[in-house]
């Protein structure tokens, strides 16, 4: 059986659909929110700190930190640990990291990096 994906159109990038369903149904919104902090960054910083650190490496950085788990890349959550999440298919780590990306724009930020670390230094280092 096929499976029909629509794709939409979101600050530029490309997503399907589902991403925000895989969100909701894997629990991801019960640390994180799209543009404000909770027990774990925004998407929106996430986005944000990694299209600055990463570049064109960004959306490879999300995925892996999605089915890995991580833990540390944030200085004000450093002690929160992200869980791994072996179970999504490619086609859905890829949707989500587009999703995740696309909320880019919706970072709170001023010249001292607030939203992205709170100006702290976030370097390749961190991983």
């Amino acid at each position: 059986m096929k499976k029909i994906v629509t794709m939409m159109l979101c600050s530029g990038v490309l997503f399907a659909q589902s991403a925000e369903k895989l969100i909701e149904q894997n629990g991801c919104l019960s640390c994180h929110a799209i543009a404000s902090k909770k027990i774990a960054p925004a998407f929106a910083g996430i986005a944000k700190r990694n299209m600055r650190f990463e570049g064109d490496n960004a959306k490879n950085v999300i995925i892996n930190s999605i089915k890995n788990g991580s833990k540390g890349k944030y200085p004000m959550f450093a002690d929160m640990k992200m869980p791994s999440f072996k179970n999504f298919s490619k086609e859905e780590l890829s949707s989500i990291a587009d999703y995740i990306l696309a909320q880019a724009s919706k970072a709170h930020c001023n010249a001292k990096g607030h939203g992205v670390g709170k100006g702290m230094q976030m370097g390749r280092g961190m991983r």
